[in-house]
């Protein structure tokens, strides 16, 4: 299912389990939509903690290792959080955007949103 919006790169949702910076801190962790351009990820108060741990000074741009794998491929890449929602008091939603796709990664994740657009 595509999601409408008027973003740079179409997004398919998901539900893909993904790691979050190293070792790989989960808590339960699920990719809920894909683009080219990034992730969205639904995650626990716990995964929130991990990602804003430099929020109290927002110069400081903050950039995780995400680690998921998709059928044609396991990944490991740089994202920088961009958006948080609070959906309760425990759960979230984290916008990623990747940093520097390699070329092999963007066709992976082309073909895998190509492959599931409805």
């Amino acid at each position: 299912m595509v999601l409408s919006d008027n973003r740079l790169h179409p997004r398919v949702a998901t539900d893909i389990s993904v790691k979050v910076g190293i070792p790989g801190d989960n808590s339960g962790a699920r990719i809920i939509d894909i683009s080219l351009g990034g992730i969205t990820i639904s995650g626990s108060d716990e995964l929130a903690q991990v990602l804003t741990l430099d929020q109290e000074n927002p110069s400081v741009i903050r950039e995780h290792v995400i680690s998921f794998s998709l059928p044609s491929s396991e990944f490991s890449e740089v994202c920088r959080l961009v958006n948080i929602r609070r959906l309760s008091q425990s759960k979230f939603e984290f916008g990623m955007k990747f940093v520097d796709l390699n070329s092999r990664d963007v066709a992976s994740i082309s073909d895998y949103i190509n492959n599931h657009v409805l």
